[in-house]
């Protein structure tokens, strides 16, 4: 039986529909589970913003700026509440599978255009940690969009689209070569080239005049301050890339296939096998490397292992397309249910002491009045306001010394309370005069409320 056009649109579409689906359920397996320390960060920065505090100048950036314009939004959107704000980092990825599937699309049919997104939807550490409160998740979305606009010929919002992922996070970068490439292969390179360019720098232009005054903070904290950290160390690079690409996970032997298939479809898709590339050498020598830093791996992989899956597809007889299409079927619903199981395990309630101390902070704190936090969580379930420079009390700061112990003395004169639990309480000399300034101090399970 053949199908007409208007049933295979149909079906292409319902195709679509479920795989976005697919991903959107696994993402918010996770949408009223834990914190992490990152994301109180970035719930307090919102907090501020909200309330007319200026990034860069008063609130610590350490990503782009673009990432809490769109925090922001999404909070105006979605409400500045952690499942609120997780909601909306669920629907810029959704969005992600959309782009990935109108490029697979575009440059390898409709087959290549599924085979993009089913791989995008069920790839490793997207539902652990691409519904959480990142920036990494939210650039590569707009680097994946930015690729489409170049396959579809908008070099100018293309361009644009790839400063706003560099805006987001600067890892987007490893995207660069890949858009290099597609614009040298196209048609009418130079206009191409110049069109893109414009793009990006009207958009880099309209964030250096909005925040003019606040350009050397910000690159303080998104670029310098990482530039410092460097000699930390993290995750072992070759350990976490290894279990990305564990041999038990479909998403692994999709790509074995669609690298089989590469001798096939190169001249289509290698540009986009550069961002792989590229990212591949990031998490291994990036450090110090976070669970986080590896959401660049599912949108740089899937991508061409999809086109390169759907080029493929093509050279099979006709009626080989019905079973080829069934076993990318099969091996995407078990791509799904292994993870789904997977971010099963990752499902835990809020640490009780943290709620416990957020509770006792809120009664000794009065409202409107600040407070420091080495848990940003805690002040942020307290609704208490943090001073923007104590935003992201992370170790590292101490350790890079954006952030010092007399710094926070000397701050902790204009608060009403201090909570130390995390990098404070590792510091004695930093306790040592907090309870000299404090006249009361509360000992919980997980945290130390210095108040007055």
């Amino acid at each position: 039986m053949r199908l007409t056009g208007r049933e295979l649109v149909a079906a292409e579409l319902a195709a679509l529909a479920a795989i976005v689906a697919a991903h959107v359920v696994l993402l918010t397996r996770l949408l009223h589970s834990a914190t992490t320390f990152d994301e109180g960060v970035y719930l307090l920065s919102l907090d501020d913003l909200r309330h007319g505090a200026a990034l860069g100048r008063d609130v610590f950036t350490s990503q782009g700026p673009g990432f809490y314009v769109l925090l922001q939004a999404i909070g105006a959107v979605c409400g500045v509440s952690v499942a609120g704000v997780r909601a909306g980092v669920v629907a810029v990825d959704a969005l992600g599978v959309l782009f990935a599937f109108l490029l697979g699309r575009r440059l390898a049919g409709p087959l290549g255009g599924l085979a993009c997104a089913g791989m995008l939807a069920v790839a490793p550490k997207l539902p652990s940690f691409g519904g959480r409160v990142y920036a990494d998740a939210a650039a590569a979305v707009l680097a994946a969009a930015a690729l489409w606009l170049l396959a579809a010929r908008v070099p100018l919002l293309a361009g644009a689209a790839f400063a706003a992922a560099v805006l987001v996070k600067v890892d987007a970068l490893t995207a660069l070569p890949a858009l290099a490439a597609l614009l040298a292969v196209g048609r009418e390179r130079a206009r191409a080239l110049l069109e893109a360019t414009g793009g990006a720098l009207v958009v880099l232009a309209l964030f250096a005049v909005v925040y003019a005054k606040d350009l050397a903070d910000i690159w303080a904290g998104a670029v310098t301050y990482h530039l410092d950290s460097r000699r930390i160390t993290g995750l072992i690079g070759r350990h976490e890339f290894g279990g990305f690409f564990a041999l038990s996970t479909p998403f692994t032997w999709l790509t074995v296939a669609a690298l089989l298939l590469l001798p096939l479809a190169w001249r289509r898709v290698w540009p986009l096998w550069l961002w792989a590339l590229c990212a591949s050498v990031f998490v291994l020598r990036y450090q110090p490397l976070r669970d986080n830093h590896l959401l660049v791996l599912p949108y740089a992989f899937a991508l061409p292992a999809g086109v390169s899956l759907g080029l493929g597809a093509r050279r099979l007889p006709e009626r080989l397309l019905p079973p080829a299409l069934a076993a990318l079927a099969l091996v995407l619903a078990a791509g799904f249910v292994q993870q789904l199981h997977r971010v099963r395990l990752d499902r835990r309630p809020e640490d009780p002491a943290l709620v416990a101390a957020a509770a006792r902070l809120a009664q000794l704190a009065p409202p409107g009045k600040p407070v420091i936090s080495d848990q940003p969580i805690v002040a942020f379930l307290a609704h208490r306001r943090v001073p923007g420079r104590y935003v992201d009390t992370a170790s590292l700061r101490f350790d890079t010394g954006s952030l010092t112990d007399a710094q926070v003395l000397r701050d902790a004169e204009r608060v009403s309370a201090v909570v130390a639990g995390r990098a404070f309480y590792a510091r004695p000399a930093l306790m040592r005069g907090l309870a000299a300034e404090f006249p009361h101090r509360e000992t919980m399970p997980g945290a130390v409320i210095f108040s007055r």
